[in-house]
């Protein structure tokens, strides 16, 4: 019983109270007017593996922690997304998924947008 608590009490530390709130930095990539777009391509692209539960075969959890299943999930990744998928081209990997040159274009026009990059 108490080996059972203590990963419960694990499992949950260090969690926000609601990881879902954008703080006021986060919320101008929200409000960009690319983003239900930009979201729609993550969504498309990346969230196979980036989820809390990959459907990719051999995935137990996301790669490096990161799931990019929801809107705040997104924005809070926003720069990590931007360098791996519009600067570096690294993400998706092409025997995943091949993201379009526009995709990546759009991806990293909202973020220079947002951050004046």
């Amino acid at each position: 019983a108490v080996s059972f608590l203590a990963i419960i009490w694990l499992s949950t530390a260090g969690r926000d109270s609601d990881p879902r709130e954008m703080t006021s930095a986060e919320a101008p990539f929200a409000a960009h007017p690319d983003f239900a777009e930009v979201a729609e391509i993550v969504g498309y692209r990346c969230a196979a593996c980036h989820a809390a539960e990959p459907v990719w075969a051999g995935l137990y959890w996301p790669p490096k922690g990161v799931a990019l299943e929801h809107d705040v999930e997104i924005v809070r990744n926003a720069r990590a997304i931007y360098l791996q998928a519009a600067v570096s081209h690294a993400m998706p990997p092409a025997t995943v998924s091949v993201m379009e040159a526009e995709e990546r274009a759009l991806i990293a026009a909202g973020y220079r947008d947002v951050t004046g990059g």
